[in-house]
């Protein structure tokens, strides 16, 4: 990536040690070898997980300078739009694979989920603003296009899927290159000295490493059949 200063470099390593498109999950997604249980898992701990999360826009911006109190509620505005919010699209997915949103609705999710998401909440709640958006901004939403680029022809061609289906692949991986994006120039902005830029780096990585950890309960619990729940 030419012309990519070298903190954003370093912030990008941090994710990529644990990017989940290395995941086995992913693998074999990317070869249309995953069941549609699986994919019905991965809409179901999105859900629990996504539902939950957004407060955490809010402990930032608690915290925050001004552009990035804008920027947090402009990303929760855009995940909340009351034309189209962004949870009930996972809804529609598990739907589509012959599940139950209903149920969903009704439950909770796997240990792994409540784990990751708690951890994202504290992260958000006590550490300084940038380790909020490092690991919210960055060693997640940075991963959608990597994750979701290569699946959405699997799913519409390999697994029968249709356009509106699948909708929240689509979405995101778009709208979360803009979250992301937005979110190294706030670091690249304020992350002014080494300890800030460490900080940054270091909560980037943790939170890569905690969302492979919620790939792993789903893969073991969807697709491998052992119960987490």
């Amino acid at each position: 990536m030419s012309g990519v200063s070298e903190f954003r470099r370093a912030l990008i390593d941090a994710v990529e040690d644990r990017h989940c498109s290395k995941h086995p999950l992913s693998q074999k997604w990317s070869r249309a070898e995953i069941s549609k249980r699986c994919l019905q898992g991965l809409a179901t701990e999105g859900y629990h997980w996504v539902s939950n999360l957004y407060p955490a826009f809010f402990h930032i911006a608690a915290k925050a300078p001004p552009d990035v109190i804008n920027m947090e509620i402009e990303n929760y505005a855009e995940e909340m739009d009351p034309v189209k919010p962004h949870p009930p699209l996972f809804l529609r997915f598990i739907d589509a694979c012959g599940g139950s949103s209903e149920a969903v609705k009704k439950g909770r999710g796997l240990p792994t989920t409540e784990s990751w998401l708690n951890w994202e909440l504290d992260v958000a709640k006590n550490e300084p603003w940038e380790a909020g958006v490092a690991a919210l901004h960055v060693g997640s939403e940075f991963q959608s296009t990597g994750l979701y680029k290569d699946k959405i022809a699997i799913l519409i061609e390999k697994y029968g899927f249709s356009e509106h289906d699948i909708e929240h692949f689509i979405l995101h991986s778009g709208v979360d290159i803009e979250h992301s994006s937005r979110a190294f120039e706030a670091l690249q902005k304020y992350c002014d000295t080494r300890a800030r830029k460490d900080r940054a780096i270091h909560w980037a990585r943790e939170s890569a490493r905690m969302r492979w950890f919620y790939f792993d309960g789903i893969y073991v619990h969807y697709e491998l059949g052992y119960a987490m729940n």
